[in-house]
């Protein structure tokens, strides 16, 4: 196993700022809107990096300066704008292009010594989308326009609020932010008046929120964003990051045996796994995010698994000495004393199991490690999933305190999100289908080849251990059968000369009448408690549903214009759909704690 501590480490605070706004800027407006635009980028650093030293933030991020990155395509005016603000401030600039950079220059023939000069502050954090001109124009305008709109948390608008020159245009753009309840922070393009809070479509005409409210809000949202929900789910954030490597040993591998022994050897070819080319930086953020955390989960997982196996088998051995020590005198206290120390090993387990929370770190862990796996597939594409994490803005004190400890885990994904990098190069030709072929390989086909393998394991599991548990159920009425032979033997010849064999054979028939329904119901409840029988229909349902992926992506051009939008899209459905699927079993085992009742 890696080194998990080496992997898992405190980052960087960080904010995404994006950029919409008009082209044509009036002269006069441009010293009123840079001062504007200096104000909130500079409040905004100014902030998150004060936020990073509050002492819960000193215990999730790493000294230094925050992680700030300002999106804009570069565009003539408001674009160019924003950009030299930013990187005044320190902030460091990304750009998406709608075309390649080359057929980009064609919007702006007089000033293209001043985007070439832009853009070398970000290169290579530089990504062109593959759109092209003719009918597809505005919507190239649209796929980066709503690029930058997935990709920050704040979206700066210098709008004079019109309806805009249609698709792709600002107003367009801004209304789809707010559809989507992204906070806008709107500067009159003409640069009077005061900034304006924009969080949802109502908010528009007239606004709102504007002045020293609109500033209250934006502290507010970034204190949401840099800090997590003043509940107890802190604690398990900063456990999960000071997290070691869980040494492997015989006795948490019990469950993983007990199934290989149940489902015997797979009845399929295993398939070779696929050597892909990772698509470059984004691809390796997530990864790097997912392996570690995926080691834990499996870590405690086997612990958590193998423990009720091991409470089930010790409560059958505890069973059989209790019969023992009824029906069989001269053995009552040694089959007292066994019958103690089961009992006593089936109280540390559950302690054990309390005390270090396996069964919560197994369901945090493990939908962790899933939300990373499915962005990464959506990240290569400039796509993301989207979760909420309660705040201190919409609920109460009493609410908070009652949240789930594991809220945690969507605001730290939503954390890492901020902090990952947005895909570098080209979404088009040789590296859009390189990406697609990393995901469907990874992604789609590795999904269909696990999911073939655990609903084959989970029935052929089931169904074994529902033959053994039946086996010795009846294999106990057969022992009871079989004592009355004694009992009626004794009954009708009381001095028998063979007194002391009957007495040999009752004995060993009531060790075997208390073991044997011990046994039957450990292998019923291991299955029981598995939920192996769910396990694989959930596996099947995921099969289709991969299936009919494959089936959609691969229908898919990857030689059209913006191919790469049409496939973030398919996969956020399909991402979303698995999570869903991921979550029902987390809901399910979220009541599968391991107890002594």
């Amino acid at each position: 196993m890696s080194d998990v501590t080496e992997l898992i480490q405190k980052a960087r605070p960080a904010f995404r700022v994006g950029i919409t706004g008009t082209r044509l800027l009036a002269p006069m407006a441009l010293a009123s809107l840079e001062g504007q635009l200096g104000q909130v980028l500079g409040m905004i650093k100014t902030t998150v990096e004060s936020l990073a030293q509050d002492p819960t933030g000193r215990e999730i991020y790493k000294a230094g300066d925050a992680n700030l990155r300002f999106i804009s395509p570069l565009a003539e005016g408001a674009d160019r704008l924003a950009a030299k603000a930013a990187l005044a401030h320190g902030y460091q600039l990304e750009v998406p292009l709608p075309f390649a950079q080359q057929d980009y220059e064609r919007d702006f023939p007089n000033s293209v010594a001043a985007f070439r000069d832009l853009i070398t502050h970000a290169s290579p954090r530089v990504l062109e989308l593959g759109g092209a001109r003719g009918d597809e124009e505005n919507r190239s305008y649209e796929a980066v326009g709503r690029l930058v709109v997935r990709n920050c948390d704040l979206l700066i608008a210098i709008w004079d609020g019109g309806k805009g020159n249609g698709r792709g245009g600002t107003a367009d753009i801004v209304r789809h932010a707010a559809r989507h309840s992204l906070p806008i922070w709107w500067l009159r393009a003409d640069g009077e008046g005061e900034p304006a809070w924009i969080e949802k479509l109502h908010d528009i005409h007239p606004a709102h929120v504007t002045g020293a409210a609109a500033w209250q809000r934006l502290e507010a949202l970034l204190k949401a964003t840099i800090l997590p929900p003043p509940t107890a789910s802190v604690q398990p954030l900063v456990q999960f990051m000071a997290e070691k490597p869980q040494p492997d040993r015989f006795i948490w591998t019990i469950y993983q045996r007990a199934i290989r022994l149940a489902a015997g050897q797979p009845q399929y070819a295993v398939a070779t796994p696929v050597v892909v080319t990772p698509p470059a930086a984004a691809w390796c953020y997530w990864q790097n995010l997912y392996e570690p955390i995926d080691q834990l989960a499996v870590a405690y997982g086997n612990r958590y698994r193998s423990s009720y196996v091991l409470v089930f088998l010790l409560a059958a051995l505890a069973l059989s000495f209790a019969a023992v020590g009824v029906g069989v005198e001269r053995e009552a206290l040694s089959a007292t004393l066994c019958e103690l120390v089961s009992l006593g090993g089936i109280f540390f387990i559950v302690r054990a199991n309390v005390a270090y929370n396996w069964h919560g770190r197994l369901i945090a862990y493990r939908l962790l490690a899933e939300l990373c796996r499915k962005q990464q597939a959506l990240a290569v594409f400039g796509w993301s999933l989207k979760l909420t994490t309660p705040t201190a803005s919409e609920t109460n004190d009493d609410a908070l305190a009652t949240l789930p400890r594991d809220i945690w885990v969507s605001w730290y994904f939503n954390a890492v999100v901020r902090a990952a990098p947005l895909p570098q190069g080209s979404l088009y030709g040789a590296p859009l289908r390189n990406a697609f072929h990393a995901v469907e390989t990874s992604l789609v086909a590795g999904q269909q080849e696990y999911h073939a393998r655990r609903q084959r394991d989970s029935e052929a599991a089931a169904h074994r251990f529902g033959q053994w548990g039946h086996a010795f159920f009846i294999a106990t009425v057969v022992v009871v059968l079989i004592k009355l032979g004694p009992i009626l033997r004794e009954q009708i010849w009381p001095a028998s000369g063979n007194a002391n064999n009957v007495a040999v054979i009752t004995d060993a028939i009531r060790l075997l009448q208390g073991l044997l329904p011990g046994i039957s119901a450990a292998f019923v409840g291991i299955r029981g408690y598995a939920e192996l029988e769910l396990l694989a229909d959930q596996s099947a349902q995921m099969r289709r549903l991969m299936v009919h992926a494959e089936a959609v992506l691969n229908h898919l051009d990857l030689d059209a214009p913006l191919a790469s939008e049409d496939i973030g899209a398919e996969l956020l459905q399909l991402t979303e759909a698995m999570m869903h699927d991921i979550k029902g079993w987390a809901q399910l085992f979220r009541l599968k704690a391991v107890e002594t009742g």
